[in-house]
């Protein structure tokens, strides 16, 4: 028997599909946009159950994580205690911070050094090119979104600061919107739509 269950509650669920997109094997979307466990049985008129083991225990804490409804939990069937170690019910001190910032005294290089970012809206593709601290031309990544560029520039370990990569972030979403929207891009300037 399996250690871990997943549990849906059909309820909670808005549709977002994020599940499906990890997990496709295990969830689906049926005609009301409401999430699926393809092998799984009812437990209740809105809910569903799976047994999983330990070799899908991370894929299934993962897909139930990134749920923004929380329609799916990972349950330990010798505890009865979720697998998810989330509390987003529990209050906590909220801060509130005033946004800013000053580029000409808080810029700093990232030490991996910088990159250049071009839509080509005839080829539907984005390329960027990495230059390194001594400005050398180190790597040239090409995608067809700003989350696979991102994501992978991150993977190839070719930026290491966190406003750098917020920054680069920001300016390939920019370049997709305009790539998309057949608008005009040029790194740094505001995005005329």
């Amino acid at each position: 028997m399996p250690e871990y269950e997943v549990h849906v509650d059909r309820r909670k669920c808005i549709g977002a599909g994020f599940c499906v997109k990890l997990m496709p094997e295990v969830y689906s979307l049926d005609e009301q946009k409401k999430v699926v466990l393809r092998e799984g049985v009812k437990s209740g008129e809105n809910a569903m159950s799976l047994g999983v083991g330990k070799k899908s225990l991370n894929s299934s804490v993962m897909a139930a994580k990134v749920c923004p409804s929380y329609a799916i939990d990972v349950i330990d069937r010798m505890t009865g205690k979720s697998m998810l170690n989330i509390a987003p019910g529990e209050e906590i001190p909220v801060r509130k911070i005033k946004a800013g910032y000053d580029s000409l005294k808080e810029w700093k290089m990232d030490p991996k050094g910088f990159f250049t970012v071009k839509p080509f809206p005839d080829e539907g593709v984005i390329r960027v090119r990495h230059y390194n601290a001594k400005h050398q031309l180190s790597a040239e990544i090409e995608g067809r979104t700003a989350e696979e560029i991102y994501n992978t520039i991150c993977r190839d370990n070719l930026i290491s600061s966190l406003s750098h990569a917020a920054y680069l972030g920001s300016e390939l979403q920019k370049a997709e919107i305009a790539m998309r929207k057949n608008l005009h891009y040029v790194q740094d300037a505001p995005l005329k739509i």
